[in-house]
């Protein structure tokens, strides 16, 4: 998964931000049409991020976004230094998010076939 630091900062109110690219997975047998629906209501991935946000305790996390083109980018607003954020805390976040996508995946599969 691709981690970038402060990739659409300048789109936020925050000290720095942490974000990953989840661009919306490959499902052919999801229809044009409701992939488009998703897309404007945010309908799963809104609920699956916050679901992931809300497992998330860290001082220095204010908010989650999307941004990017079509919300590819997962976006972890914080505060404060950049560099209190430790690898390992990387690496966790990583996997967290990895595990999300699959989730997200799924509740998108059930909602729209």
């Amino acid at each position: 998964m691709n981690l970038e630091f402060n990739r659409h900062l300048r789109e936020f109110r925050a000290d720095f931000t942490i974000e990953f690219n989840v661009k919306n997975p490959n499902l052919p047998e999801i229809s044009e049409e409701a992939y488009s629906f998703e897309l404007e209501t945010g309908t799963v991935i809104n609920k699956v991020a916050e679901e992931l946000f809300n497992k998330l305790n860290y001082k220095w996390l204010e908010d989650w976004s999307f941004a990017g083109r079509s919300g590819g980018w997962f976006v972890l607003i914080c505060s404060g230094e950049q560099s209190q954020v430790q690898q390992r805390t990387l690496c966790k976040l990583e996997q967290m998010v990895e595990d999300y996508l699959k989730i997200y995946t799924k509740e998108l599969e059930a909602a729209y076939i």
